[in-house]
């Protein structure tokens, strides 16, 4: 990739200069914990490039291509041969730039893929990968990747975290907040606590939480999907604990004892001094079809509505007002509509001494694209404090979606470039070089640092 490409002032061109070399701390991503603890040596480029990313399989689903040569049983190379063909139809679409970035990066190769090329570069990219090292570890290196930290459940086995200091395990606490009988089981095998109530479920979260935590753990996550509504407590969650064990707790109750379990969660992040990330606004079910064909992270979900502030500041303010007071928290907002509420939300809780308690994430899942970006740092800086954002995480199954931290940097760079010379903004280009340190590295790495302290 030129060094000028997304790059549109000389100011930009000069800070991303500087942001290029800084090292990559990603933490959300949905890596594979087997490849990273295997060390998987790649040796097909669908298996490494297309296998894993769930966009590109959307792309190519809204391109007319069969499920077969998506996520079913076609061969590896015929699904290869249908995203070539795929490609120079996403002129506009940011795969068509991360797509060219991650050839370009891994392999060296500048040649966009298409239908004529096809099964030429699909031998030259699986010799390549023959005679190359290309595993996860060779790809952090190459990416120049100081921290990444995957979703685990509560369930996981995250021992490998334990010995590696280049990864660390990110807490996924979906199933826990909607537990189910068949979670209890697992979490009493693993805890070895007899769970008949919900003071023993709290005690063997405690636990595995522990355990996480010495694993090097400091981020956590929660989809507060579309719907999401907060019940505060009314003293009767214990009751529909016991009748969730006996397996007859009401439909109409669940959100209830969802709200409390979140609760408890979010106090204990606070107590250990943890991140809480909340991805906000994702509508999950859309095709059932699709669902049923490609699992549930099949790359087919929707933006929901605008997030219900009234839950969600609840919810906060309930944390905010407990011992160990509000965690810090990352508010990822799909919907553009919520940029503005969410960034504004910043302002609206905080702990002496600590900057950045409550922070917009970056522009997340559909909105990761240069549009969506703009707009976060838009929000940000008009509605909070840009220097406390803490950068790009790619959100990714995908090992070679490393390159979108070079795509935010030179957007960020850019977008920064164009404020100062219109004259937008009165800084001077060191001040601009400690913002672009700030949220590409400096305040992502602080987290990482403080992690298990109470901030």
């Amino acid at each position: 990739m030129n060094p000028t490409d997304l790059i549109n002032h000389q100011t930009a061109a000069a800070l991303y200069d500087f942001a290029k070399s800084l090292p990559i701390i990603d933490y959300h991503n949905h890596l594979s914990f087997a490849d990273i603890q295997n060390n998987r040596r790649f040796t097909d480029i669908y298996a490494l490039w297309i296998e894993p990313d769930p966009y590109k399989h959307r792309a190519m689903r809204m391109c007319g291509v069969e499920e077969a040569y998506i996520t079913g049983d076609a061969d590896p190379m015929e699904k290869f041969i249908r995203w070539c063909e795929t490609l120079p139809k996403l002129i506009g679409n940011p795969l068509y730039t991360w797509s060219r970035m991650e050839l370009e990066r891994v392999f060296g190769l500048r040649e966009m893929l298409n239908a004529g090329n096809a099964d030429r570069l699909w031998r030259e990219c699986n010799a390549y990968l023959e005679t190359h090292d290309i595993t996860p570890t060779a790809l952090l290196d190459l990416f120049g990747a100081e921290y990444i930290s995957p979703c685990a459940s509560l369930l996981d086995d995250v021992e490998l975290c334990r010995d590696n200091r280049n990864v660390a395990p990110s807490l996924r606490g979906d199933d826990i907040v909607s537990v189910i009988p068949a979670f209890l089981d697992r979490l009493r095998g693993l805890t070895h606590i007899d769970i008949r109530d919900l003071d023993d479920f709290q005690k063997a979260i405690q636990r595995r939480l522990d355990a996480f935590q010495s694993c090097g753990c400091c981020f956590s996550d929660h989809a507060l999907d579309n719907g999401f509504v907060y019940v505060p407590d009314d003293g009767h969650n214990s009751e529909r604990f016991r009748a969730l064990c006996e397996g007859n707790l009401p439909e109409a109750e669940k959100n209830s004892l969802s709200s409390c379990i979140l609760t408890f969660l979010g106090r204990e992040y606070a107590s250990r001094g943890m991140t809480m990330q909340l991805h906000i606004g994702a509508q999950r079910y859309t095709s059932t079809r699709l669902r049923q064909a490609a699992g549930a992270a099949g790359g087919y979900a929707g933006i929901g509505n605008s997030v219900d502030i009234c839950s969600l500041t609840r919810f906060l303010d309930t944390l905010d007002c407990g011992i160990h007071g509000l965690p810090k928290t990352v508010l990822f907002a799909l919907n553009p509509a919520d940029n503005a509420p969410l960034s504004v939300l910043s302002g609206s809780y905080s702990r002496d001494g600590v900057a950045g308690l409550v922070t917009q994430g970056p522009a997340w899942w559909w909105c990761d694209h240069s549009t969506g970006i703009r707009e976060v740092l838009e929000s940000s800086a008009a509605f909070g404090v840009l220097h406390n954002f803490i950068g790009m995480t790619t959100d990714s199954r995908s090992f070679l979606s490393f390159v979108r931290h070079d795509y935010f940097r030179r957007i960020l760079c850019s977008w920064l470039g164009e404020k100062v010379e219109r004259g937008e903004w009165l800084c001077n280009t060191d001040d601009l070089r400690e913002l672009v340190y700030h949220i590409c590295y400096k305040n992502a790495h602080e987290i990482i640092q403080k992690g298990g302290t109470n901030l």
